[in-house]
């Protein structure tokens, strides 16, 4: 089985996303996007590679373990955000609701492409199931990268703004490392979170600011990632609430 999939290209105009002047507004934070799928496309496409050589010599199951363990900690949260910023905008777009619908659904297939690798017994289900997933992904990101930004630029969208609070969807830290929820949708902010904590390097530091206790959102974060973070309460209320979380080195 053959896993060559079209090479998604570093720079934005190599990758095929409509070509927009140096002025245009949005111009800047639509090559971040590219750039940042471009980067998780090949993570994929290293991680796919190294399942289908250890399944076809008979030993897939560490880096099937690290394949997984990307997709918890790289796509999950990427996706989440993204549903809550770009695709959010799109979807009260007529010109653009579809697109955001078929986008869904193809998020929805790659989370359910990768739930089937954790029941996967044979090395034959594990490269089918990775490869599957691969082609899906490299699809869907052309998709995010040459069709929604793009659209969303022709209906002046103000793609920083939809993306204000979560620059880490363009794999942007963000300056100070502090990250203040209070004013974001109560439905979005723990997606928002989880996009700034996936990108967390082993030792980084990020603070979130918030408007009550996040004790919930701690439960999720231990129940998603065991044992990954450190918890630490700056300011405990009862106004504010600043908790320092760190990952693990």
């Amino acid at each position: 089985m053959s896993l060559d999939t079209h090479q998604l290209s570093p720079t934005p105009r190599e990758a095929g996303i409509a070509a927009l002047p140096a002025s245009t507004k949005n111009a800047d934070v639509i090559n971040a996007i590219t750039v940042h799928h471009t980067t998780l496309v090949n993570e994929m496409r290293t991680l796919t590679a190294a399942v289908v050589d250890g399944a076809r010599s008979g030993g897939y199951d560490q880096a099937l373990s690290a394949l997984m363990a990307w997709f918890t900690g790289e796509f999950l949260p990427h996706a989440q955000a993204e549903e809550v910023t770009l695709y959010s905008a799109g979807s009260r777009l007529a010109s653009t609701r579809l697109l955001v619908d078929g986008l869904l659904a193809e998020h929805r297939a790659i989370e359910a492409l990768m739930t089937d690798l954790t029941y996967a017994r044979d090395p034959f289900t594990v490269i089918a199931s990775t490869a599957a997933a691969q082609a899906v992904f490299a699809v869907h990101l052309s998709k995010d990268n040459e069709l929604l930004p793009p659209a969303l630029e022709a209906e002046a969208v103000d793609l920083e703004q939809a993306l204000a609070g979560i620059l880490e969807i363009l794999g942007e830290p963000s300056a100070p490392d502090e990250l203040d929820v209070r004013s974001l949708p109560h439905s979005g902010r723990h997606a928002i979170i989880f996009a700034k904590m996936g990108q967390l390097p082993p030792g980084g530091t990020v603070v979130i600011l918030n408007d009550h206790d996040p004790k919930p959102l701690r439960y999720q974060t231990t129940a998603l990632w065991p044992g990954r973070f450190a918890w630490s309460y700056l300011e405990a209320g009862p106004l504010q609430w600043r908790v320092e979380i760190t990952r693990a080195g």
